[in-house]
Parts: structure tokens; C-alpha cells; sequence
């Protein structure tokens, strides 16, 4: 009798229930929303003299406040120049230079917003390159001829019969050579503003402009060449010690290398939404190296749709005093061949102190600064150089930060760091954080309407081809975070009896009810996310 077949049956273990169940609809606790609460506004007041010309802007165009209020304290930190510092205490010195990014979606009037505010350090430029032209023009012109003396005194060296006559044209040679050296570095046209430029030419800028320059934009291309996205060549450097005016050296393959001792940069940048999402190739560059924290971000709502087409005109006299006070900090404070100091009154230390005190614990892992915590970390820095801005605005000669202009820079704390989350949130739009899958995930539960229990593969197969879905581990990732946040409800399978064949069953998944039936009026916030859930 042959022996019985050597083979097992294909026992696969049972596709558990992925019905409905009764139980599943009870028993939730309010989930944590996910979505960015809305962006304060930004009581134009805080900034004093600049608030008021932002304003009258914002009244005229139609536009949020907020966008000419940021651009203009860009522009009065050009008019400064790198020229100022400011002190809280021995040992802490912080450069009152800004960069300041709002964020508006296209058709917002951003370049107008931008011209309007910028206007004075325009005309600024051109009244001072006009100046320099007979100076420019003199000095390339005693340039050629010394440059011409050394090398006919070099040909007489060369040509000498005798040492006699060799050693009378070395003489003139070296006369030559002190002539052409004590030219100094080339005249150039006086240039205060850049637009689209990479950061190589800007350091060059920088180099040739008394050591600082500025960004003034409404396009996001100087931030995309920092970060390589065009030459996939990312070169971050200038950017990042510019704003505290470290010392940065480029050695050249050819010619003499490139030496500042304390660069200073102004960045007013009005960037789309777009450039902020699209920012996964660079993100490396802008997060990881810390640039996005060195920015002041206001990302205010649109009045599109709200706005009126009869509107009062920039007031004249708004107008004027705007471009005086300017160009008056221009002359005070950007002509000065040396930085200066500037200290707190004994009221502004006591203001900045507090802020400091209750800012401090909030750092902590269970803070509500986490999410942002390497842009929190520079937020004291940003208060001493905001005050210092309205203090120079208002008072060119003014070497002390007084204790009303503290305290309404520190009354836009809460303002700046709103903003800042929100430019956190749509950063993470793909894989910068688990935030992004995470409301992927739940958009493709309520179009699907999937109702009872269900497997990650199903999720993994509807949101399959979306750029942050590229393995199934990142569909883990997001389910996780739903869990934790009280969106969704991991059910284990019931424990076998005994083990059999086949790959062990997985857990299902049932969604909360307000995936589906959104509760009425509720706050949407990211703010109390559990730690380690953002």
C-alpha cells in the first residue's frame, strides 16, 4: 500500500469581521483637531509710526494689514543697515536686522503692498547713485592710468641694460604700485536693494556695499536659489550668518578669496502658499539648518471677497512722513561707519525680562512650543530687534530702547507665534511632519464614507500615488497618529486558539463618528496636540 501524500492543507488564517458594529459607534472622547486654528490679527498699532503707514496702505489696497506692516519693518531695517546692536544684558548682543516673510496667495496686491513701503529706500538708491556717478567715473579713471603706470614701470624694469637703470625703474615701479594701492578697494554705484539674485552674487553684493544689503521681493526666487532647488546646489551660508552678523569667508577656485567680518542682511520677502508646501526637497536646507527660524512669518486672512472699490487714498502727510523718517535713518543710522550699541531702559528690561520668564517653561517637551521649538528659541532675539526698529524709527539718534516700545513688541508675541505655527502646519503639508498623511487619511475616509472596520491595506490602496505615501510604513505612520489623536480606534484580533498557518491576522481600524458628521462650531486647533503626536 503506497504511503499516504506528503502535504498539508492551504490553511489561511480567517479574514476576521470588518462589519459594522454597534459597539464601535460608542464610548469616543472629543477627538484633537488637526487642522491650524485661525490666524489672529495684527493690530497695526504695536508698530507705532510703521503701523500707521501699513494701514493707510492696507485701507488704500484693500489688503491685509499685515502685509505692508512686515514689509515695512523690512525696509526700516534696511534703512538701518547692520549699523545698530542691541543689548539686553552684558554678553547677549543681537543685531537689529530682520527678515520678515508674509505669506499671501496670488492676486493679494503683494508687489504693490511692496512698492508702496519701499518707495523711500528707491528713491534713496537712485538719489545716491546719481551721486556717485563723477565719483565712480573718477575713480575708474585714476584706476586706468595707475594701472598703466605700474605695468609701463614694470616694461622699463624688464628692459633695463644695467643695474643702475634696473634699480631707477624698480623705484618707479614701486611708486606705481603705492600710487595704485592707495586707491583703496574700486567705487561703486551704490546699490541698498537686490531682487532676484543667488546667494554667491550676494555675498559679492554684500562685500561691495559696506558689508550689508537687502532682499525686498514678492517672489519666493532668492530663497529657491538659497536652497538649491533650481541648481540643486544649495548654498545656505550668507543667509544664515548675515542675520547675526558672523563672519563668513568664500574661497575662490580663481582670485582673491571673499572675507566679511560681520555681514548684515535685510530679508522682506511676500512669498505664496506654494512656495512653503512645495518645500520637500529643500526642507533640509530651510528646517534642518535652521533659516525658517530666523523669520518673522505672518500668514493673515485674505479680504478677497470682502473688499470695497471706492477707498481713501494714502493720506499725504502718512505719505511723506513715512519716506522722511526713512531717509532720515538713512542718513543717521546706514551712513555711520561704525555699529553702535543700543541698551534698554530700566522699564524696558524689567518688560523684556517677564516675557523671558514666562516664555522659558514653555520650552519644555510638554511646552506648547514644541512644534516650533527652533524658531521659539530665537523669539526673545526677535523682540529686542523689533523694539530696536521702532525705536530707530521714531528716533534716529536713540541709543536706548524704552520700556513703552518693549512692551508693545512684546505684546506681539502671542501674534508672532500663532504665525509662526501656522507656516509650521503648511510646511508639513507633505512629509515634513505625520500632520500632513494624517488629514490625507481621514479626507479619503469621509469621501469614501468607509463605514465599519477596516484593514491599513485598504487605507494604503486608496491613498497610494499621493507624494507623501511612498511605502506602507508611512500609512502606519499616519494611522498611528490618528489613534493617538482620537480620530480612529485600533481593534486587535481576537487571540486564536491555536496557532495555525499562514501570516497571523492584522488589526482593523473604525473611524470616530465626527469623521463623517463633524461636530458644530467646533475649535480647530493644533495647539493641544498630546506631545509627540505634531
Amino acid at each position: 500500500m503506497s504511503a499516504a501524500p506528503n502535504w498539508k492543507p492551504d490553511i489561511k488564517a480567517p479574514s476576521w469581521d470588518t462589519g459594522v458594529h454597534a459597539e464601535d459607534a460608542q464610548g469616543w472622547e472629543e477627538p484633537v483637531p488637526l487642522n491650524p486654528p485661525a490666524a489672529p490679527a495684527l493690530d497695526a498699532a504695536k508698530l507705532r509710526g510703521i503701523g500707521v503707514m501699513a494701514q493707510a496702505v492696507s485701507d488704500s489696497l484693500q489688503v491685509p494689514v499685515d502685509l505692508p506692516a512686515w514689509l515695512g519693518m523690512a525696509v526700516a531695517s534696511t534703512a538701518i543697515g547692520g549699523r545698530r546692536t542691541v543689548s539686553p544684558k552684558p554678553d547677549w548682543i543681537e543685531p537689529v536686522t530682520l527678515y520678515t516673510m508674509p505669506v499671501a496667495a496670488p492676486g493679494e496686491m503683494k508687489s504693490p503692498a511692496l512698492g508702496l513701503m519701499a518707495k523711500p529706500v528707491f528713491e534713496e538708491q537712485k538719489r545716491r547713485r546719481l551721486e556717485d556717478s563723477s565719483a565712480v567715473a573718477r575713480d575708474q579713471q585714476d584706476r586706468r592710468i595707475a594701472e598703466a603706470c605700474v605695468s609701463d614701470a614694470e616694461s622699463k624694469v624688464i628692459k633695463a641694460a644695467d643695474p643702475a637703470k634696473r634699480q631707477n625703474a624698480r623705484a618707479l615701479l614701486d611708486a606705481a604700485r603705492d600710487e595704485l594701492e592707495a586707491l583703496g578697494e574700486p567705487r561703486v554705484f551704490t546699490q541698498l536693494v537686490a531682487d532676484d539674485t543667488t546667494p554667491e552674487a550676494a555675498a559679492d553684493l554684500i562685500a561691495h556695499q559696506g558689508e550689508r544689503l537687502a532682499v525686498l521681493s514678492t517672489e519666493s526666487s532668492f530663497l529657491g536659489n538659497v536652497g538649491g532647488r533650481y541648481s540643486k546646489n544649495a548654498n545656505p551660508e550668507i543667509v544664515l550668518k548675515a542675520w547675526s552678523q558672523e563672519p563668513h569667508a568664500v574661497n575662490r577656485k580663481s582670485g582673491q578669496p571673499l572675507l566679511l567680518e560681520r555681514p548684515n542682511l535685510t530679508l522682506g520677502l511676500a512669498v505664496q502658499p506654494g512656495f512653503l508646501t512645495g518645500m520637500g526637497e529643500t526642507g533640509d536646507v530651510f528646517e534642518a539648518r535652521g533659516l525658517m527660524a530666523r523669520f518673522i512669518f505672518s500668514m493673515p486672512v485674505s479680504r478677497v471677497g470682502d473688499r470695497v472699490y471706492d477707498t481713501d487714498p494714502i493720506p499725504t502727510d502718512t505719505s511723506k512722513a513715512w519716506g522722511a523718517r526713512i531717509k532720515a535713518m538713512m542718513e543717521r543710522i546706514w551712513d555711520d561707519d561704525e555699529p553702535q550699541e543700543m541698551q534698554l531702559d530700566a522699564a524696558a528690561k524689567r518688560s523684556f525680562r517677564e516675557f523671558w520668564e514666562a516664555l522659558e517653561p514653555r520650552h519644555k517637551a510638554h511646552g506648547d512650543l514644541a512644534a516650533i521649538e527652533g524658531w521659539a528659541k530665537k523669539l526673545p532675539g526677535q523682540v529686542l530687534r523689533i523694539a530696536a526698529v521702532l525705536t530707530l524709527f521714531e528716533n534716529p539718534e536713540s541709543l536706548i530702547v524704552p520700556g513703552d516700545v518693549m512692551d508693545d513688541a512684546v505684546a506681539l508675541v502671542p501674534y508672532l507665534i500663532a504665525h509662526a505655527r501656522l507656516v509650521s502646519d503648511l510646511m508639513s503639508a507633505e512629509r515634513q511632519s505625520k500632520l500632513g498623511p494624517a488629514r490625507a487619511v481621514l479626507d479619503w475616509l469621509r469621501r469614501k464614507q468607509v463605514a465599519g472596520r477596516f484593514p491599513a491595506g485598504d487605507v494604503e490602496k486608496g491613498v497610494r500615488g499621493q507624494a507623501w505615501c511612498t511605502e506602507m510604513a508611512d500609512v502606519d505612520d499616519a494611522l498611528n497618529l490618528l489613534v493617538r489623536a482620537g480620530w480612529l480606534r485600533q481593534i486587535d484580533p481576537p487571540e486564536a486558539p491555536e496557532r495555525r498557518a499562514g501570516r497571523p491576522p492584522k488589526p482593523r481600524f473604525v473611524a470616530h463618528p465626527d469623521v463623517f458628521e463633524p461636530s458644530e462650531g467646533r475649535v480647530i486647533s493644533i495647539n493641544s496636540m498630546p506631545h509627540g503626536v505634531a
